[in-house]
């Protein structure tokens, strides 16, 4: 695979979008919709009275989220016709029969579906830097969130590209890529969701009760026979990595390692990386056992306040493994379009075509 082939594919694909009106339409709606977003949610947060460094964070997410958002829908639709389109107006079979092979015209098409969806992000990160420098987010947190989201959107790019080598019609090929993206975003939780009851166990609670009549001032004093009773327990440890996969969780993984840590202005992004690292405490299956008379309200406060570090800080980030598997997923439908794209092309599925 030579660079200069591949470069061949990226610009002629480019040329052809930088062309269309449409494109230029699209970003141009983009960055009026984000200014409209921006100075509306500002000028909420200032009538309300809300000091820059709280409303900043909660902005900053809603910009971030929404650039994911609007990115998860546009990328598809800029590969997933990239080669069956072509197929159909004929000008596929014209590009393979050149010099330039199927990995060089397959790895130039996700250049430049990837390319044409970075310019969405580049009409986006002016608004986010304005809103990081404020104090919407930290320096390791907008590096980290940035490149989740070049690494989201090229997977994206990437699935569609597959889907478009694999299936003849057009609107197949964009209704499986969806597909997918639906299932990474919407699907992990749902799943989530569906696997909670198949984790859930009861587990025995013993809890000495106080006898006020015989207790002083100085010492408590519990009855002998305990309250037993049973409560549902969870075990979220077990399946919290069915949210791996998410590129929302990935980023909330990202902003609760790299906190803001000042006027406890918790943005939403860094609550849900909170609550996924305590889905990851493990939930003892033993009987648990409350007696008041045998331990201090200090003691208690303290075995509070340690478990709750360890629930913040204790667990490894697993951004990076969410980003490997979209990475992976990329690769695999360019690798796919690689294949179908191979001259000559052999015995082809039904309703499939050179041109």
């Amino acid at each position: 695979m030579s660079r200069l082939g591949v470069r061949t594919v990226m610009v002629l694909e480019l040329r052809q979008r930088v062309r269309s009106t449409r494109w230029w339409v699209m970003l141009l709606v983009w960055a009026l919709v984000l200014v409209v977003l921006f100075v509306g949610m500002t000028g909420l947060a200032v009538s309300a009275g809300m000091e820059r460094e709280e409303f900043a964070p909660v902005l900053y997410d809603m910009v971030l989220c929404f650039v994911l958002g609007i990115g998860l829908i546009v990328a598809p639709t800029l590969s997933a016709t990239s080669i069956n389109g072509d197929r159909a107006d004929a000008t596929l079979a014209l590009l393979q029969a050149t010099a330039l092979r199927s990995r060089e015209i397959a790895v130039g098409k996700l250049l430049a579906a990837w390319l044409a969806a970075m310019a969405f992000l580049a009409v986006a990160l002016p608004f986010l830097l304005i809103l990081a420098a404020v104090g919407g987010a930290s320096l390791p947190a907008l590096l980290g969130h940035l490149l989740l989201l070049v690494v989201t959107l090229g997977s994206a790019c990437g699935i569609g590209l597959g889907f478009s080598a694999l299936t003849a019609r057009t609107s197949a090929s964009a209704v499986l890529t969806y597909l997918v993206v639906a299932a990474l975003t919407v699907g992990t939780p749902m799943a989530t969701a569906i696997a909670t009851p198949m984790v859930q166990e009861q587990r025995e609670q013993i809890t000495y009760r106080i006898d006020y009549n015989a207790s002083t001032d100085d010492q408590l004093v519990c009855y002998e026979d305990p309250y037993r009773y049973h409560n549902t327990v969870t075990h979220a440890e077990r399946i919290w990595w069915m949210l791996i996969p998410n590129p929302f969780v990935a980023l909330g993984d990202v902003s609760a390692r790299a906190p803001l840590g000042r006027y406890n202005a918790e943005s939403f992004l860094e609550g849900l990386g909170r609550a996924i690292d305590t889905m990851r405490d493990p939930q003892s299956s033993e009987p648990s056992v409350s007696n008041p008379c045998a331990e201090r309200a200090a003691d208690r406060d303290d075995d509070y306040e340690s478990s709750h570090d360890k629930s913040a800080n204790g667990h490894v980030p697993f951004w990076p493994a969410s980003a490997a598997l979209l990475l992976l997923l990329g690769a695999g439908g360019a690798w796919a379009a690689a294949r179908r794209l191979r001259v000559p092309a052999g015995p082809l599925p039904r309703g499939i075509r050179l041109a």
